[in-house]
């Protein structure tokens, strides 16, 4: 079955814009017919998912732009090992990124308590400080 690109971005949830963002920097290039319109096969879609799942991992347009070739072609010892780099440092910077909104929840929790009052606030406010300071450090030095 083959999907215009109105009907694959209905389909997907990507919009007709972004489909045709993608075509243009080669992170999926659709059919094209006698006409010049994209067609989206079986295949096409499959991969619209996976990559919707990638950027909310936040994947770059780039790990994208690989995944997305390697996805159509042979398997491969080559891309296994491609594949394999890219999701492992993606698994080590999503735990990272775990790790901060763990701490960052942890104080919005601590700080629903330490702020009942504006004495409470006053008394908590250096050891505040001092945790949003640990987490502002832990971020940026992840970057």
């Amino acid at each position: 079955m083959k999907w215009t690109i109105k009907q694959a971005a209905k389909k997907t949830g990507i919009s007709s814009n972004t489909l045709r963002y993608y075509d243009k920097e080669g992170v999926l290039s659709p059919s094209r017919h006698e006409n010049g319109y994209r067609y989206y096969d079986e295949v096409d879609i499959m991969l619209l998912k996976n990559i919707v799942v990638m950027k909310y991992a936040k994947f770059s347009l780039a790990e994208m732009k690989i995944m997305g070739g390697l996805f159509r072609k042979e398997p491969s010892k080559e891309c296994n090992q491609i594949s394999q780099n890219i999701l492992n440092a993606k698994i080590k910077q999503l735990n990272h990124e775990i790790c901060n909104y763990r701490k960052i929840i942890s104080l919005m929790e601590k700080l629903t308590y330490m702020m009942d009052s504006v004495d409470e606030y006053i008394h908590n406010k250096e050891d505040i400080g001092s945790f949003i300071h640990q987490i502002f450090d832990d971020i940026h030095n992840s970057d």
